[in-house]
């Protein structure tokens, strides 16, 4: 359909058909022509109705399938009880058939050892196994009848022990009945003393000895510490003099000591700086030997050329070797080596022109030698100029980024020298490494005997000839053998060996290269003399004695220094001790003195206590003769019962004494009784073991004499355990095969009641689902019926009023959205889209909202309203309005369009919460009205874009100068929202 653009002028003339055509009645019903014009074809509020009806009838069929499904599943039910309880029934004769043929089987398990015992004891059923077996009983009977003697010998040792111990027993009884009758006379002592004491208790007696005797203490006391006082005078005199002595002496010391200070810090000083003069002299040898050992091959290269008493051969040599591994320009063959000044780290340690790898190539020469020696080959001479060209080799598996020979990698890196070359690297001495490729040549003599005389040792001594012939046998065999021909190669010469330490690719570590100059052949040296050289450069370059001695030096003066530093120490400790001593002596004297004063003082205040105590005891002594001569008989009635009460006492002691051997003779017969009893018992324990034996011999003969019979009975007995398991197997067998036909039947039936119990499910799933699709019509249905009689009473009072223009929108059709849905669900309506819904909305402020149909009264009420609805809205922003169309075959389906989008989208329920309508336009999602055109207007889908002046949602075009709200002409257009069945 050709998208209109609508003018004032259109949509008046489009208006006016429109009032032209109508009367008092509503629009029924619509239809469009070629030219989009819309007419009505049947009424909104018929179409629900229709949809309530059915719906309504969609939910009593439903129920009425629910009501045949549940009696479906009460006869499913009802006709698997039989079968259930049939195969329940025979489970428990399974059960008890499988209890019985275990009850059977244990039974044959019984018989079958009883047969195997039986077996057994038939097998040892001989003459002389019986023979035997009587012998053991006859000698058992022996020991039963020493067994018995024992057990009589320990039973006569039982009685002796117990006639010992009721002799002792009653041995301790008598000692008791002694010392109770010791202790009844020591009470009646004690009570003497008691009444001889209470008769001269007031008399003063006591009072008057222990005054004589506390008073004679007293002057005993101060006797002691006036001759102790007197003795600790004289030594503090004697001590006050040694010590004024050791002041004395002290400070001589201590006047000495101070200036051994003086002289032991001198000292230090002159030990300091012997030692700055030492270090600095093996720094500077160091540093010296250190520049030496940093120019590496080249000082050694070097110092060959340089040094005047060497041939000139080997000078010539030593220059060309010096400029290969600097780096110089056509040192060698007329060849520049571009890359040797980086790839060659000059003395580093890693690097193999450090003295160090130089020295350890000596060795790698050395074990080459020894395999040689074995094929009696001549040992080859040293070219120095091939030691550098080896050592350009090593350095360059670290330089490139591939292990190869640099002669082979010529286009990448440049020129290198033509000659003979062998590379090996890894944690591995390089001559073991290339002598290793023997085994190749041994493998493949090994499957071809017929090679054995090219093996390189066939002859011996090796020579050039057979060497070049037996390379030409190898050259096209499946072998790799270059490295170790070059190793055995008779006429070789004019060699060099070197290595490094670098990590040359990752887990293998160290590069190590032999060159040969064949090409350009130049004097050489024997390896002896070559390993002169370097030893003798090593030795001048390194001064390791004059290094040693240098260290001794700074050792030893630091030794001195120390030495020099604890004697500062000593002599300074020795001032703080000294004087530390000296206060001490000087304290101690202070002390000494006040101690002298304080003792003269005590010794004065002891004579006068002594002289006042004598005073005392005279006095006391008096008091005593006078008591006791006042006294007289009671005292010494007092003094002989003590002395009774000591006698008594002592006699008790000794009773006691007697009493104690008494019970340790009691304890010591009842351990006698107590190991008897344990005898007694160990005998008799024996006694039944030995009888025990003696059975069990008797019933081993008694085995043997009738093992046939009792075979033939465990036999018998075996036979008929294992027909009855058996017989109980079979039965098994047979329950359990009547068993699962009774399942097939039970799996039948309960298939069956499985299937109408999901039939049901189905079903009360359907009647749930047309109860809810019921609801949501008849809720619309309601909803159109109350805005319909709203807007009846509208038009009727605009019919008699005009309408006054406003400012703010109609908002009489909006209601707040409660938190609750007609069907008692939560619905929080929001602008946000579902992330799992079939279409997406915008943030858009537009609404579409559905104009009721209305009664059309005239033309000028027709303009009137329009009007007014355009300056109901007349406050919103002026943009650019969207009005989408749909063509809509499907005449129970409501279709919208989502906001910010040209799809149009259909919609599978309607509800509507406190005045507010809320689309289901997929599975979980709900859309507010406001956020959706409601289209279902026939037609293709079209956009037309016009210009709005004021309402949301509403279809905007000029009347006349004026814009008529799209809601409204959506009304007069008899416009429907339809509902889909979903």
């Amino acid at each position: 359909m050709k998208g209109l653009k609508y003018t004032s002028l259109a949509v008046a003339a489009l208006t006016a058909t429109l009032l032209a055509s109508t009367n008092n009645s509503k629009v029924q019903a619509a239809t469009v022509d070629k030219n989009n014009t819309v007419t009505v074809a049947k009424s909104d509020k018929e179409k629900l109705q229709d949809a309530v009806n059915q719906a309504q009838n969609s939910v009593n069929n439903a129920q009425a399938s629910v009501d045949s499904k549940k009696s479906a599943l009460t006869d499913a039910q009802a006709q698997a009880k039989a079968p259930n309880d049939a195969c329940d029934a025979q489970q428990a004769k399974v059960n008890d058939s499988q209890k019985n043929l275990a009850d059977k089987q244990a039974i044959a398990k019984q018989a079958q050892d009883k047969l195997d015992s039986a077996s057994a004891v038939a097998k040892q059923a001989t003459s002389e196994n019986i023979q035997k077996t009587q012998k053991n009983i006859a000698a058992q009977q022996d020991a039963i009848k020493a067994a018995k003697q024992n057990v009589s010998d320990a039973n006569a040792d039982l009685n002796t022990a117990q006639s010992q111990l009721a002799t002792a027993k009653q041995k301790q009884a008598d000692a008791q009945n002694l010392v109770n009758s010791k202790e009844a006379a020591k009470k009646t002592a004690d009570n003497n003393v008691a009444n001889a004491e209470a008769a001269v208790k007031n008399s003063g007696l006591d009072e008057a000895k222990q005054n004589v005797q506390k008073v004679q203490n007293a002057l005993k006391e101060i006797k002691k510490t006036n001759a102790d006082n007197e003795s600790v005078l004289s030594k503090n005199q004697a001590a006050l003099a040694e010590n004024n002595q050791k002041i004395a002496t002290v400070n001589n010391n201590l006047a000495m000591a101070n200036k051994a200070v003086v002289d032991a810090q001198n000292n230090v000083n002159a030990k300091q700086k012997a030692l700055a003069d030492a270090q600095k002299a093996l720094k500077d040898l160091q540093d010296q030997v250190a520049q030496d050992q940093a120019s590496g091959a080249a000082g050694f290269f070097k110092a060959i050329a340089d040094n005047k008493d060497n041939s000139e051969s080997l000078r010539e040599d030593a220059q060309t070797a010096y400029n290969i591994i600097t780096g110089q320009p056509n040192a060698y063959q007329d060849i520049t080596v571009e890359w040797a000044k980086e790839a060659v780290k000059l003395g580093q340690e890693n690097d193999s022109t450090s003295l160090s790898n130089i020295e350890k190539a000596l060795g790698y020469y050395q074990h080459w030698m020894t395999y040689r020696d074995k094929y009696g080959l001549s040992h080859p001479s040293i070219s120095l100029t091939a030691v550098a060209i080896a050592m350009l080799s090593s350095d360059f598996q670290h330089y490139s980024d591939e292990f190869n020979h640099p002669s082979l990698l010529t286009s990448k890196y440049g020129p290198f020298y033509s000659d003979e070359e062998d590379i090996s690297a890894g944690e591995v001495n390089p001559i073991d490494n290339w002598m290793s490729e023997k085994d190749d040549i041994d493998k493949y003599i090994e499957a071809h005997p017929d090679a054995a005389a090219y093996s390189f040792e066939s002859t011996h001594p090796l020579t050039q000839d057979e060497w070049e012939k037996d390379v030409d046998f190898w050259n096209d065999k499946p072998v790799y053998i270059g490295h170790y021909t070059s190793m055995i190669k008779p006429d070789a010469n004019y060699v060099g060996l070197a290595g490094n330490e670098y990590e040359i690719q990752p887990m293998m570590n160290n590069a190590d290269s032999m060159d040969e100059i064949i090409f350009n052949p130049i004097n050489g040296i024997d390896f002896n003399s070559y390993q002169n050289l370097v030893q003798s450069y090593l030795k001048d370059v390194k001064q390791e004695d004059k290094i040693n001695t240098l260290k001794a030096n700074v050792a030893t003066a630091n030794q001195n220094l120390v030495a020099a530093q604890n004697a500062v120490k000593s002599a300074q400790n020795n001032v703080q001790s000294l004087q530390a001593n000296l206060a001490e002596l000087n304290n101690g004297s202070t002390k000494i003195n006040k101690a002298i004063s304080d003792t003269q003082a005590a010794l004065a205040k002891g004579q006068e206590n002594l002289e006042f105590e004598q005073k005392q005891l005279d006095q006391a002594n008096q008091t005593l003769a006078d008591v006791q001569a006042k006294v007289g008989t009671k005292a010494k009635a007092l003094e002989d019962a003590k002395a009774a009460q000591a006698k008594a006492a002592e006699a008790v002691a000794q009773a006691q004494n007697v009493l104690s051997e008494a019970t340790a003779a009691v304890k010591a017969s009842q351990a006698k009784v107590d190991a008897a009893q344990n005898d007694v018992q160990a005998k008799d324990n024996n006694l039944k073991s030995v009888q025990a034996a003696l059975d069990s011999l008797n019933q081993a003969l008694n085995n043997l004499e009738n093992a046939q019979s009792n075979l033939s009975a465990a036999q018998t007995a075996f036979n008929k355990a294992n027909d009855d398991v058996t017989a109980a197997n079979k039965a098994v067998k047979a329950q359990q095969l009547i068993l699962d036909t009774l399942k097939e039947s039970k799996s039948k039936a309960d298939a069956q009641v499985t299937n109408a119990s999901e039939e049901l499910k189905k079903a009360e799933a359907e009647l749930a689902a047309e109860q809810s699709k019921l609801e949501n019509a008849k809720a619309r249905l309601d909803a159109f019926n109350k805005k319909e009689t709203e807007n009846s009473h509208k038009e009727a009072s605009n019919a008699e009023n005009p309408v006054t223009p406003t400012n703010k929108p109609d908002t009489s059709h909006v209601v707040k959205p409660s938190d609750k849905t007609d069907e008692g669900n939560t619905v929080k309506p929001t602008d946000k889209p579902d992330s799992h819904s079939e279409a997406s909305t915008t943030n858009s402020s537009e609404t579409t909202t559905t104009a009721p149909e209305s009664d059309v009264k005239d033309t000028d009420t027709v303009k009137e309203n329009a009007k007014a609805d355009l300056k109901t809205n007349n406050k919103s922003e002026e943009k650019s309005s969207t009005v989408k169309i749909i063509d809509n075959s499907d005449s129970s389906a409501v279709s919208v369009v989502l906001n910010g989008s040209n799809t149009p989208v259909k919609t599978f329920g309607e509800k509507t919460v406190n005045g507010t309508t809320y689309y289901k336009v997929s599975a979980n999602r709900w859309v507010k009205d406001d956020k959706a055109h409601v289209v279902a207007v026939t037609g293709n889908v079209t956009t037309n874009k016009l210009p709005q002046t004021g309402a949301k949602n509403e279809l905007i075009a000029a009347l006349s100068g004026l814009a008529v709200a799209g809601a409204s002409l959506v009304s007069y257009l008899g416009i429907n929202r339809k509902k889909k069945n979903d």
